[in-house]
């Protein structure tokens, strides 16, 4: 991690801690690099996607 991404980390943080919406980072928090080079790996959730974790869930459970 550059110097620079580790400062813009703090600052964000420091921001959001302030009353920054998280949409606003320039930095991404979950995985600790800028916020443009991780855009794809956020899935939005669905209510089809989160229905089919559910039922995942519950069909590992009865197993």
């Amino acid at each position: 991690m550059s110097k620079k991404l580790a400062a813009a980390l703090k600052r964000d943080d420091e921001r959001e801690d302030a009353g920054m919406h998280a949409d606003d980072r320039v930095t991404c928090y979950s995985h600790q690099s800028w916020a443009e080079d991780c855009e794809g790996r956020h899935l939005k959730p669905t209510a089809g996607g989160l229905l089919a974790e559910h039922n995942e869930l519950q069909r590992r459970r009865q197993q």
